[in-house]
């Protein structure tokens, strides 16, 4: 006779399986196939327009100068973005070796703006008022940070807001 499995355990090997699954997904996720764009966005990009396509081909750029590149999906409406900022811009000042990406996820142009200029965001940021970018790389909520190495494949995925400690964990797979 076999008895039932405790629910605890059913819960764990649930979400064992989730990030398993995760897991894999994120290695899958690559700039590579991506198209083309018309144009790449500039290294120094502030809130020029882009989709996944310009994401993909301003990482792939950063990845041929053999820099990984750390993306941040956020917004000006998200209250965990705008408490993570600091951190984040703290890392970019510290890693000179890494590129950073901020990706504006549906947001309207004028907070965008509004929000960039107010929390000094120095490094370069794509505007996406479609979110393709955060369809494109799985992102299932705000913030979302993901790190791509130098072949362009996402070998790190951060969803909710990061601390310093995270944020330091998660850049030890490019460095």
């Amino acid at each position: 006779m076999t008895r039932p499995v405790p629910a605890a355990v059913r819960t764990l090997l649930a979400a064992l399986l989730v990030a398993v699954i995760a897991g894999c997904a994120d290695d899958a996720i690559s700039v590579d196939g991506v198209p083309e764009p018309a144009s790449v966005p500039p290294r120094d990009a502030v809130l020029v327009d882009g989709g996944w396509e310009e994401a993909a081909a301003w990482i792939r750029r950063e990845n041929a100068d053999g820099r990984p590149v750390l993306m941040n999906i956020l917004a000006s409406w998200c209250a965990p973005c705008r408490e993570e900022l600091p951190v984040l811009l703290d890392a970019y000042d510290a890693n000179p070796d890494i590129a950073f990406l901020g990706i504006d996820h549906l947001d309207r142009r004028d907070d965008a703006e509004a929000f960039i200029a107010e929390m000094d965001v120095r490094f370069p940021t794509l505007y996406d008022v479609g979110g393709d970018v955060a369809a494109a790389i799985e992102a299932r909520g705000m913030p979302t940070t993901v790190i791509f190495d130098t072949d362009g494949r996402i070998v790190a995925h951060h969803r909710g807001q990061l601390t310093a400690s995270q944020l330091d964990d998660l850049l030890d797979t490019v460095r």
